[in-house]
């Protein structure tokens, strides 16, 4: 075979178009809604506005507010999620030792379960927690609609939904720089 030949026959190579996946922002109120030819109208909200966020002194007076900060749960802990059958496994591992007590009041099984509920209305959630890595597994019981190919779900595997608890917003914190080292 010379250079540039290919095939086991020779002959040359033949182009291919080379795909490349590039995110970015677009305006939501510039992309047309329509339904069965129904126009609908974006409003200005953002998806997660209206969901539930970690519990307040008023909700849950066993909750300890220790400041008047509010993070997002990712910024306090790494977040890891998978498939096990029709179950996901979400894990929230502390970013500092310290802050395993903390978030061990503010995230129940409650709590996980509000802010997941979109996931189905059969969802079931057990907290197991792992104090030794300063670490928490929640099961979400029949959250993936019957998981890997016979799902319908636009996440069959649950490998969004650490990403999507990660924007719990945690109340009644001190400064962050006072938890973590």
């Amino acid at each position: 075979m010379a250079p540039g030949f290919t095939t086991m026959l020779g002959g040359r190579p033949k182009p291919t178009p080379i795909l490349r996946y590039t995110p970015f922002l677009y305006p939501k109120s510039r992309v047309p809604i329509a339904v069965n030819d129904a126009a609908f109208v974006a409003s200005g909200s953002e998806f997660c506005e209206d969901m539930p966020s970690s519990p307040t002194v008023e909700e849950d007076p066993d909750v300890v507010m220790e400041g008047n900060y509010s993070y997002k749960l990712g910024e306090l802990a790494f977040l890891r999620s998978g498939d096990k059958g029709n179950s996901a496994n979400l894990g929230v591992i502390c970013r500092d030792k310290k802050l395993y007590h903390v978030l061990d009041a503010r995230l129940s099984s409650q709590v996980v379960l509000s802010y997941l509920q979109h996931l189905g209305r059969d969802l079931k959630v057990t907290k197991y927690r792992l104090p030794g890595v300063g670490a928490f597994n929640f099961v979400l019981e029949n959250a993936l609609g019957g998981g890997g190919v016979a799902s319908l779900k636009s996440d069959p595997q649950g490998k969004a939904i650490g990403q999507v608890f990660s924007n719990l917003i945690v109340h009644g914190l001190k400064h962050k720089s006072e938890y973590m080292s």
